[in-house]
Parts: C-alpha cells; structure tokens; sequence
C-alpha cells in the first residue's frame, strides 16, 4: 500500500507500517463479517487488533484512507484470484466457468467483502470510496465481457451473445448465491451451489436453438 511520504520514511519503519496497514484492512473485513460496516468504527478496529484508536491514525490519514485500503486490497486480491484461475485452463468457456468458481471461493475465503462492496454501493452521490468500488467492479465486468468475446470467436457461444449482458448477469448470479448464503448463515456451500449453478448460465448464454 502507499504511505505519504515514503521517501521520508525508514526502511524498517516503512515495513512495519506496511504489516499494521495491511492487519488494519484484515480487521475491518473480519469486522464486516460480524456486523454492518456502519458499526465499524475505528475504536472497533483498533480493538481487534490490540491497539489503542490514535494507533490507527498514525497508519493511516483518516477513515475513508481505511476503507480506500480495504478496497484496494479487494481488487488486488481478486484480480490475482482471476488471473490464477483463468491461467489454469486453454478455452475461454472454460476461463469463464473457472472464473465463476474462483469468484466463489474468493468470497467464501472473505465473506466480508460483499458485505462491504453491497455497503458502498447502496448510497447515492458520489464519494472517492464509491468511485473506488465501481472502479472496480467495471474493470471486473469489462474482463468477464473480454471472456465472453473470446469465446463467441471460438465458436463455443452463440454469436449473438451480447458479452457486456453476459458479464452482468455472471456477476448478478453470484450475487445471488451470495444473498442465498447470508440467508442461510453459511458461505461454505456456495462453491457446491456454483458448480451445480453454472450449467444452468451456461444453458441461458447458449439461448434456445434454432430449428
């Protein structure tokens, strides 16, 4: 993460800033796990992670520098997750299935980021927090949409897919199977509940046949 006035700041103590940076975004998506993101306050963050409240300013600016951190967190962590998953297979179908299913696992591992993201994007108007969130969940579409085209190219989808609506509904289905498991208490049978879930998307982006 960046510090202000790095190039003022030693080594060690860049490094140490560094570490209590990233504890204090962990402490905040832990806390979004157990409570709202209004109820996370920085004496609640300092709490968990056994400082006192001016600790925490001393790392970082102001509140909304926290949550700049966590979502910036988010997006690295999940591009990586992508990236990794989408590596992992030749075929763009198959990149968009395992994209699903690294999506999935990603939010099983951090339950707390949906509930941040959902958080920001409920209010209106505009604040560097929100612009930050959509940000990222436009570069996010726009590379599910890139799948999407690459696979209509290779045949594997109908040709009049429309990859930007595709990309939006991938997105709208794991939404749901988000909403499923807040309802249920329980993240841990969304990757079982996706695998059974893609077939399903990929009969919808297929369409009816033509006779």
């Amino acid at each position: 993460m960046a510090i202000p006035n790095s190039a003022r700041v030693a080594p060690r103590q860049r490094l140490m800033t560094d570490e209590r940076q990233r504890g204090i975004v962990a402490a905040v998506l832990a806390l979004a796990r157990e409570r709202g993101p209004d109820a996370i306050t920085t004496q609640a963050i300092a709490d968990r992670i056994g400082v006192t409240q001016g600790a925490i300013f001393r790392h970082f600016a102001d509140k909304e520098a926290i949550w700049l951190a966590v979502f910036s967190w988010v997006r690295t962590a999940m591009g990586a997750a992508f990236a990794a998953a989408v590596a992992k297979v030749d075929s763009p179908l198959a990149k968009i299935e395992q994209a699903l299913f690294a999506q999935v696992a990603f939010i099983v591992a951090n339950p707390g980021v949906p509930r941040v993201v959902f958080h920001e994007l409920q209010y209106p108007g505009d604040s560097p927090v929100r612009a930050a969130v959509r940000t990222m969940i436009t570069a996010y579409r726009k590379r599910l949409a890139l799948l999407f085209k690459q696979a209509k190219a290779a045949g594997e989808l109908p040709a009049d897919l429309d990859p930007a609506l595709a990309a939006m509904l991938f997105i709208g289905a794991v939404q749901g199977l988000v909403i499923q498991a807040a309802l249920a208490g329980n993240e841990a049978g969304m990757v079982k509940r996706a695998r059974k879930l893609f077939p399903l998307l990929l009969h919808g982006y297929r369409g009816r046949r033509k006779t």
